[in-house]
């Protein structure tokens, strides 16, 4: 008779699952073996694959995901585990490719041409998509041609043609403009909200809360990390849990959110916490440099170099998470450190990660770097371009600007140059604030393409890509252009989506001037920004989605440290940006948030107040260093009564402003505000009720849409303190919903 561990392992040997390499169908996984050993399946991650074997694919773009299944077998009194990996393959592309846009590429002599990965196709719905492609051999030195052409292979038997042009004239190679900032921004320390608005009050709570924070528990996984006592500190939990691989990244945020705090409020106790937490994260710098054998010199993370050695291998999400992303976080914390508290070791700190990033990346090819970069969650890097650009433009050290440069992704890229909005099923805030430092890097490079690349970006975006509250994204994807109404879910509009969009937008309008970028930047800040954070206490949380679908309901999870949470300790203090900003020969009023700005040249109170039928602006300018005030002309109002010292006043219109020829003055502007509708770029039946600058939503549990005639939305009423009454419905700024159960989107009749 053979022992039970023998008859155990022989059941155990006859197992097999298949190829799991290659995994696109369930999985039989048996509950016996013929010896009588008992099978019980556990799995890393149920959502790809179940313990009955049943196999959920990631959709397409979503990559493939490596799940590990874990076996434990009994027979009589003996147990034996083994474990097996399951590659589950993304799903493939749903259409069918109809054709491909050819590309022209300038390729230096004696150098190859950079052919791309991904190009954009056309599918059979007409729509712009990226996809892979093969080419074939592009060898410029041995064809001796000056201009020739390779051709690529998609899916579909669709192919494409590259055009190369062989040239040593940099002006075709790498063409530059001449583009220069038009507006200037007051910096956050000058600007102070007053206390009659609810973004005063929100940015109170987020005080509050860090006010009570424990550094030492941001601190935790980094001193773990560097071998150093963790001071009896509490564990991180979510996504900044030890376990995760994304820990450190909340850390980040928490050093940009007191940053901002410091500069925004003045206050003295932020600004020694902020100080306590560089000056520990750089013994943490130093204790990892003490141990090259584990640590680059010049590394500062949560955890060790692992991940970063597993991308360069082509790990994929979860087995790593965005090693990139996560030190993004850390080193735009430092920086904001820096910038906006004064803090120089904080700058110390990072440029030696920056060195570290450019010693690490520049001995990889470019071919390495485009495959990485394109890769699903794993390849995310924040905006880590961003803040090399910005260590280039402090430090005038090129090696920054290079290191910056490391991250182009051509993906995203190729279809911006193009001017082709194929942004269809790409991840959202993956994306942006790589945009974001690609505008960082035109102003320390004036190259063409990175100025062009941002500018259609922003435009595709806020064209056709835009929820009624100026977020973006549904589960985290764009979806293809001109479709919102299909796409009204529970998770529709991520708040870091619009916490990057914002600054992207503020951006930009420092090259442009113009009230359009305002008018997006208002929507946004009011209507998803501040409607993101809780305001039913000083919890400093903010949802993760805003759902849009009838009945939806804000969700605050406490314990999860998500992105959103992250950004949300930021958002709240950078209300006071772009409320004022000036030209060569004005000072500008964009925002209607109720504020005081004197930096000592310039001294302007505003207040606003939402009455029975209108919404006024009070501007007192005590002082101003232009010879004219412009003031934003909103969209949102018909007509505007307006006075200056009491007197009717006619002001010129320009550019989207008002402009007041005073230096000196109070200035009244009354906004005659009626309810108005923001409809579905997709459906005009389906809509959002507006009043004033406010996207309004009616409170109901209802899972079915509502349905109201354009009859009866004139007849909304204001019933005071914007409360909203339509019969018996209340409607109420999302901003001012906290758990009730409401309706962003209703149907018009």
């Amino acid at each position: 008779m053979k022992d039970c561990k023998k008859l155990l392992m022989e059941d155990i040997e006859q197992i097999y699952l298949g190829n799991l390499s290659t995994v696109e169908a369930d999985i039989a996984l048996p509950s016996k073996g013929k010896n009588g050993t008992v099978f019980s399946w556990s799995s890393s991650d149920e959502r790809r694959l179940s313990v009955d074997g049943k196999v959920y694919r990631p959709p397409f773009t979503g990559g493939n995901r490596e799940v590990v299944l874990t076996l434990t077998a009994t027979l009589g009194d003996v147990t034996q585990t083994r474990q097996y990996t399951a590659n589950i393959l993304e799903m493939e592309y749903p259409f069918e490719l109809i054709k491909a846009y050819d590309i022209e590429i300038f390729a230096e002599k004696g150098t190859q041409p950079d052919l791309p990965l991904n190009i954009i196709a056309v599918n059979n719905l007409g729509e712009d998509v990226m996809m892979p492609v093969k080419w074939d051999s592009a060898d410029s030195t041995a064809c001796g041609a000056d201009r020739y052409v390779v051709k690529g292979y998609l899916q579909n038997n669709v192919t494409v043609n590259a055009t190369i042009t062989v040239t040593d004239d940099k002006n075709l190679l790498n063409p530059c403009i001449d583009r220069e900032k038009v507006i200037e921004k007051y910096e956050i320390k000058d600007v102070r909200l007053l206390q009659s608005s609810g973004f005063y009050a929100q940015q109170q709570r987020v005080l509050e809360h860090f006010l009570n924070a424990d550094c030492d528990s941001y601190l935790y996984n980094f001193r773990t990390a560097a071998g150093l006592d963790t001071k009896g500190a509490k564990q991180m939990t979510g996504w900044d849990a030890p376990e995760c691989n994304l820990k450190g990244h909340t850390t980040g945020h928490f050093l940009s959110g007191m940053a901002l705090c410091f500069a925004a409020t003045g206050n003295k106790q932020i600004k020694e916490k902020l100080d306590y937490m560089v000056q520990e994260l750089g013994e943490c710098q130093d204790k990892m440099a003490s141990q090259p054998d584990k640590f680059g010199e010049g590394f500062l993370s949560a955890y060790d170099e692992s991940q970063f050695d597993l991308l360069e291998v082509y790990t994929v999400y979860p087995k790593i998470w965005a090693p990139y992303y996560t030190l993004h976080k850390i080193m735009a914390g430092l920086r904001d450190c820096y910038l906006y508290a004064e803090n120089t070791q904080a700058l110390d700190i990072l440029k030696k990660i920056g060195m570290w990033v450019y010693n690490r990346l520049s001995r990889l090819p470019k071919a390495q770097r485009d495959k990485m970069w394109a890769m699903y969650i794993a390849g995310e890097f924040g905006g880590i371009n961003e803040v090399l650009a910005d260590l280039y433009l402090i430090t005038k050290d090129e090696r920054y600007l290079s290191a910056s440069r490391y991250f182009d992704n051509d993906k995203l890229y190729l279809q911006m140059k193009m001017g082709i909005d194929a942004l269809g099923n790409i991840h959202a805030n993956q994306h942006i604030p790589q945009i974001i430092g690609v505008l960082k890097q035109f102003e320390a490079t004036k190259e063409k393409h990175r100025w062009d690349i941002a500018d259609n970006f922003w435009n595709f975006v806020t064209s056709d890509h835009i929820y009624s509250i100026g977020g973006v994204g549904e589960t985290e994807m764009f979806r293809p252009k001109k479709q919102i109404a299909k796409y009204i879910s529970e998770k529709t509009a991520e708040s870091c989506a619009s916490y990057n969009m914002l600054k992207l937008t503020g951006m930009l309008y420092q090259y442009y001037g113009s009230a359009e970028y305002m008018h997006y930047y208002e929507n946004t800040v009011t209507n998803h920004i501040l409607a993101s954070g809780d305001i039913s206490s000083a919890s400093g949380l903010s949802t993760y989605f805003m759902p849009a679908s009838p009945g939806g309901c804000k969700h605050f999870d406490k314990e999860e440290n998500s992105c959103c949470h992250g950004t949300g300790y930021e958002s709240h203090f950078k209300y006071g940006e772009y409320i004022y900003a000036k030209d060569k020969d004005s000072v500008i009023v964009n925002l209607f948030i109720p504020s005081r700005l004197d930096n000592g040249k310039d001294v302007i109170e505003l207040d606003a107040k939402a009455e029975e039928n209108s919404f006024d602006v009070v501007i007192k300018a005590d002082k101003l260093s232009a010879k004219e005030l412009k003031v934003r002309k909103p969209l949102w109002a018909e007509k505007a009564l307006i006075t200056v010292d009491n007197m009717p006043y006619t002001p010129v219109e320009e550019n989207g402003y008002y402009v007041f020829d005073i230096t000196k003055g109070n200035i009244i502007l009354s906004f005659e505000c009626r309810p108005y509708i923001k409809s579905c770029i997709d459906d005009a039946d389906t809509a959002s009720v507006c009043w004033g600058p406010y996207v309004l939503a009616a409170i109901s549990e209802s899972k079915e849409f509502i349905s109201i005639s354009q009859k009866d939305i004139a007849e909304l009423q204001h019933k005071g303190n914007l409360l909203f009454a339509l019969g018996d419905m209340i409607f109420k700024p999302l901003n001012a919903i906290s758990s009730e159960h409401y309706h962003l989107y209703i149907k018009v009749q």
